[in-house]
């Protein structure tokens, strides 16, 4: 099966996300992915400036 690109978009501050979907990807897939990316980023960021 051919992997597609599902892109979530943020008119207000012109942010987006893509990712790879499936038949059976839902829209709130592609919203989750996109908060826990951001929750991973942002806890990376913390970690980083702790140990600086």
């Amino acid at each position: 099966m051919k992997n597609l690109i599902g892109e979530a978009n943020r008119r207000i501050c012109q942010e987006s996300f893509s990712t790879t979907v499936t038949a059976l990807t839902e829209p709130i897939d592609i919203y989750s992915g996109w908060i826990d990316e951001c929750e991973r980023v942002n806890n990376y960021e913390e970690d980083v400036s702790y140990r600086n």
